[in-house]
């Protein structure tokens, strides 16, 4: 056992790109290794010490990479976010917004925005120097990359670890490299390595101010040397503040390449790897006008009353519908009363709740495809302070009790032809054994 705390110290100390909930588990275990279930927090993180830039299947944050049409909607079906067939009929074409690098193109095509996503669309043209330079179409592990981690298996004193840097690897090795847009890129070094990541703070700049919002970039091959990159940012108004024409201004523009996305077994991908990184940074600016006053126009705003579920101290309710052109848009609040550190973080309190997921179905009971999104979480404590932690994580790591917290999400529904209404299904996802926990039925009605 203690060499297996040694190794999750030193990778909750090690300079690496996990995601925040991640990295709170393996402070967390180590902090109470001898009360929880230290083997079962292990098994969720032993990919972690292979120091892979990794993603968890549903993440918004992250940047995503996979094949679709290329005239028409972007595809994004596997996560949820399914446009309807008038998508194109909401498209607004962009001129005079191109970066030239070399023989490389990058050019700012067209906006769709809408009640809740705003999509940019990009046409990347590679010089056939910078295609190669980023492996693009090559595998993301290197034979340096499988080298590496056949020494670090060697050199393990731990079982659980022996083997599974190199069989973590050698799983990944039939995705391909496709290319990437990072926006805001700035240049650190990384064990020797200069890479660039996107600002930490913000990812967007509306109307001179800097913001950041749920974000996520899907990618679309066309040839060897042409990729459809469509940006999306998740825009309502907390974000909009209440325009409906804004500017969105985009910089330091950076070219580098990430692994195709796809759906796991275990929910998690490798996106790249140190050996296999490589970007090239072309600068320049984008500035478009946007527009949501034509999606408006067509889109039917419900609010509801009394459509919630209740579960243990919990209250979700239904805020507001907004039926759009291109899809169903629904905000989603909810409430929990007497929350604790240990409510929070471990399993066998009898307050904990566990992940929420959501199914919806038509009137007629069809399941339609849909994804959440948690957008905003504030704690407030017992004495009345109030805190905003980033979605989805705990913010801290000090212990506390009778808090109450705050969550903001929206749901994104596909829109069908002839519907009169949805119901949402929320669960518990179960973390220890198959299922989940059915919490009731949000009925609503379009009529």
């Amino acid at each position: 056992m203690d060499n297996i705390e040694n190794l999750l110290e030193k990778a909750s100390k090690k300079d690496i790109n996990i995601p925040p909930k991640i990295e709170y588990k393996i402070k967390y275990a180590l902090k109470h290794k001898r009360k929880s279930n230290l083997g079962y927090n292990i098994k969720r993180l032993i990919t972690v010490m292979a120091s892979l830039i990794i993603v968890f299947i549903g993440g918004m944050s992250v940047y995503a990479a996979f094949g679709g049409t290329i005239a028409g909607k972007p595809v994004m079906e596997w996560i949820g976010i399914k446009f309807s067939d008038e998508y194109d009929n909401y498209k607004e074409n962009v001129t005079e917004q191109e970066i030239t690098y070399n023989e490389t193109k990058v050019d700012l095509v067209s906006t769709v925005c809408d009640d809740a996503f705003t999509v940019l669309e990009f046409d990347v043209k590679l010089s056939k120097e910078d295609k190669e330079y980023l492996r693009l179409g090559e595998s993301i592990i290197t034979e340096e990359d499988l080298e590496e981690a056949k020494q670090r298996d060697e050199n393990t004193n731990s079982n659980i670890m022996q083997g599974r840097n190199y069989e973590f690897l050698s799983s990944g090795k039939d995705t391909l490299n496709t290319v990437q847009l990072i926006f805001f890129g700035r240049e650190v070094d990384q064990n020797g390595k200069k890479i660039y990541n996107s600002e930490g703070t913000y990812n967007i700049i509306i109307d001179g101010e800097k913001i950041w919002t749920r974000t996520l970039q899907t990618v679309t091959k066309i040839s060897d040397y042409e990729y459809k990159v469509y940006q999306l940012f998740l825009l309502k108004d907390d974000e909009l503040k209440g325009k409906e024409n804004f500017k969105i201004s985009l910089n330091n523009i950076v070219l580098g390449n990430t692994g195709e996305r796809k759906k796991t077994e275990n929910g998690m991908q490798i996106v790249n790897t140190p050996n296999n990184a490589r970007y090239i940074n072309i600068g320049g600016n984008f500035e478009v006008n946007v527009s949501k006053e034509k999606t408006l126009q067509d889109t039917k705003i419900i609010k509801p009353e009394n459509v919630e579920v209740n579960y243990k101290n919990m209250t979700k309710k239904v805020e507001e519908v907004s039926i759009t052109p291109l899809q169903i848009v629904v905000k989603v609040t909810t409430k929990v009363d007497n929350v604790s550190l240990n409510s929070l973080a471990s399993v066998q309190n009898k307050n904990h709740i566990g992940i929420i997921d959501f199914k919806v179905y038509d009137n007629n009971n069809n399941e339609l495809t849909s994804s959440s999104f948690e957008t905003k979480r504030t704690i407030t404590y017992e004495n009345g302070k109030t805190e905003e932690w980033a979605p989805g994580d705990i913010g801290t790591y000090k212990d506390f009790k009778n808090a109450t917290m705050q969550l903001t999400e929206y749901i994104i529904i596909e829109k069908k032809d002839n519907m009169n209404g949805i119901k949402i299904v929320p669960s518990e996802r179960n973390d220890t054994t198959e299922g989940s926990n059915i919490l009731g039925e949000m009925n609503i009605s379009f009529e």
